[in-house]
């Protein structure tokens, strides 16, 4: 039986030739060389478009290269009865917490006015506020927005999270459930998400949740494209509601030139590269697993799909 690699790109070729030399004996092919799909018992994938594993019949384990399932838990051809791993790497979420204080104190300092400044040769002086004034949320509060709402406590800000189930984290204010979210909202004038995509959280950055942040807020999305509604930020935008964005994860990747996105004035892109599982962890990971599949041992990092993560 083999295993079947669809790999990030990242890595280029190093990616899969990790795998192989982590695991030598196995039969390992990468799409779209499949040969018979019959022989395919495992495979080991980055992302997939709707219908990809149907093919395998004989499959017994998935595992993604990443942390993010969404793409696949949310394909209603999915094979729900086949376990689904996924990659859970420390550095991965302290990449993200990184990414996440980088534009909170990009927005914060206020950056947009100073670069604007720049370019007219003006010196255009502006007192700021201590990061202790300042009100961030986090949204989703799993390994990496945990991170995210920990590093920015320990930076000096006010944090605050919220998350489906109850959470308590040192240092940050947490809020859950339903019943949580507009408090959440009401005292977070940036918002960071950091949300696993799921059928509950698509769309939920939308008009209405921006209408219950602080006039002029700040929305920083790190989750998935699919969390936002594309025109009611623009709206937001526009109307002042919200005075920036940034922008990791779009609905349709790469973003395609002609998008608003690009020139909206007070939004800013980042090509999806605000953290990536590194290439030992993830081969590591993988490889692991494989072993514990062919021992008939428990696997690591299982995903619940009730859940969705």
């Amino acid at each position: 039986m083999a295993i079947l690699c669809r790999l990030h790109t990242a890595f280029g070729d190093r990616y899969i030739q990790a795998i192989r030399e982590a695991l030598p004996g196995e039969d390992i092919r990468e799409w779209p060389d499949v040969g018979n799909p019959e022989d395919i018992e495992i495979a080991c994938i980055f992302r997939s478009p709707p219908g990809f594993l149907t093919p395998f019949k004989n499959l017994k384990l998935i595992s993604s290269t990443g942390a993010g399932v969404d793409t696949l838990v949310l394909d209603p051809e999915f094979p729900r009865h086949i376990p689904l791993v996924r990659v859970v790497d420390e550095d991965f979420g302290n990449r993200m917490a990184e990414y996440a204080a980088t534009w909170v104190m990009f927005h914060h300092r206020d950056l947009p006015h100073f670069l604007a400044a720049q370019k007219e040769s003006r010196w255009a002086y502006k007192t700021m506020r201590s990061a202790r004034e300042v009100k961030v949320g986090v949204m989703g509060l799993g390994q990496m927005g945990a991170a995210a709402a920990q590093l920015l406590s320990r930076i000096g800000y006010d944090a605050a999270g919220w998350s489906r189930s109850a959470k308590s984290i040192e240092g940050v204010t947490c809020f859950s459930g339903a019943d949580g979210l507009d408090a959440f909202l009401a005292r977070s004038e940036i918002v960071v998400n950091l949300l696993p995509l799921t059928d509950e959280t698509r769309g939920i950055l939308n008009a209405g949740l921006f209408a219950k942040m602080p006039k002029g807020g700040v929305v920083i999305s790190a989750g998935r494209g699919a969390h936002l509604v594309e025109e009611d930020l623009l709206a937001a935008l526009a109307s002042g509601q919200l005075r920036g964005a940034t922008l990791d994860v779009f609905t349709k990747e790469p973003l395609p030139q002609d998008h608003p996105f690009w020139t909206t004035p007070g939004l800013f892109v980042t090509p999806h590269a605000s953290s990536t599982a590194s290439l030992e962890t993830s081969v590591n990971a993988f490889a692991e697993n494989v072993r514990r599949y062919r021992a008939g041992e428990p696997l690591l990092n299982v995903v619940d799909l009730s859940r969705g993560y």
